[in-house]
């Protein structure tokens, strides 16, 4: 068991101590699971009255909230919870495999693969494909012809990354994923549907991370696109043409259609679903299970079916809750009048 003293962990982190520096842990733990030998975080006042009547071993806390003097040795960080997440990685590192290629895994003729890196069992690497340094392909994963993988990668047991897909550094694909599977392309003909060959590219930029079981279609002619920074819930499907700025969310069993345009920063709530062709700006945000049938411009916050502005559609949602009340007045109105004029 690796342990720290609270100055140690102060440094990592970048943190002021408030307390017994010297004191040692060794653990991590939320706030109200933590002791003596733990470090926690709050990220505000209310979450450090917790820890009023128990001592902890160190906790984590923003500048100016007011602490309690119970034997808690306490570092102000800027962010809690971010300082906490570093924490996390150092008391509970990575497992990762030795480097090198197991002998089950079959690799194609003209493929490379840079030194560090991992190849697990049964996995299929077909030619002219290159790996990166350091990255660590897992049990059972296919990768097609033609694909390059950035240094540093991590693509989880399971996947299937198909030919002419790029991914950048330090890329995360968890178990199940699915990348460069053909769009869903048809026309009608004279004799039905045909289909139509999807002959783009899928280009995955650094520091992304694809959940498990996400599929990600590769352009019909162009290239689909998911821009740097981004992270990608379990079970999303991003289809053919869409390009996804930097830095975004987009959270689980969200739909995107075809050539969809989504700016940088733009956040896209559970189960959301975005109609083809339209364009997201940058820093809007979309509700959980919102349906967008249009732009939406930058900065915005929409909700309901179809997406209006957050505001709009929380009276319409209030006005359709309050129709039972609504019909009652109108029944009583109703009678009042049939009333009066059986009266006349």
């Amino acid at each position: 068991m690796t342990t720290y003293t609270v100055q140690q962990l102060a440094d990592l982190v970048a943190g002021e101590v408030e307390g017994d520096a010297a004191r040692h842990v060794s653990g991590v733990a939320s706030v109200d699971r933590a002791g003596p030998d733990d470090v926690t975080f709050a990220v505000n006042e209310r979450y450090a009255q917790r820890l009023e009547s128990t001592s902890v071993g160190a906790c984590l806390v923003p500048p100016g909230i007011p602490l309690e003097a119970n034997g808690t040795a306490y570092i102000r960080v800027e962010n809690p919870e971010l300082a906490f997440g570093m924490l996390l990685g150092i008391f509970h590192p990575e497992h990762r495999p030795e480097p090198g290629v197991h002998p089950t895994a079959i690799i194609g003729r003209g493929t490379r693969i840079d030194e560090g890196t991992c190849v697990g069992p049964y996995v299929t690497i077909e030619g002219a494909s290159v790996i990166g340094s350091g990255t660590l392909i897992g049990p059972h994963t296919h990768i097609g012809a033609n694909v390059t993988i950035g240094s540093d990668c991590r693509v989880g047991p399971g996947c299937t990354i198909l030919h002419d897909v790029e991914l950048g550094n330090r890329v995360r694909i968890h178990t199940g994923v699915r990348l460069g599977v053909d769009g869903f392309g048809y026309t009608a003909g004279a004799e039905g549907l045909m289909r139509i060959p999807q002959v783009g590219r899928c280009i995955i930029g650094d520091d992304v991370e694809i959940a498990a079981n996400c599929t990600v279609d590769r352009g019909a002619l162009g290239d689909t696109v998911i821009g740097r920074g981004t992270k990608i819930d379990n079970l999303v499907h991003i289809a053919h043409n869409v390009k996804i700025g930097e830095d975004c969310i987009i959270v689980a069993q969200v739909g995107v259609a075809g050539s969809v345009r989504i700016g940088d920063g733009a956040q896209l709530g559970g189960q959301a679903g975005i109609a083809g062709h339209i364009t997201i700006g940058s820093g809007a945000r979309i509700a959980a299970q919102a349906g967008v049938i249009g732009d939406v411009p930058a900065g915005a916050v929409v909700s309901g079916y179809p997406a209006r502005p957050h505001r709009q559609s929380l009276r319409a949602s209030a006005g359709t809750l309050r129709l039972p009340e609504f019909q009652r007045r109108l029944r009583e109105l109703e009678r009042r009048l049939d009333a009066e004029t059986e009266s006349e």
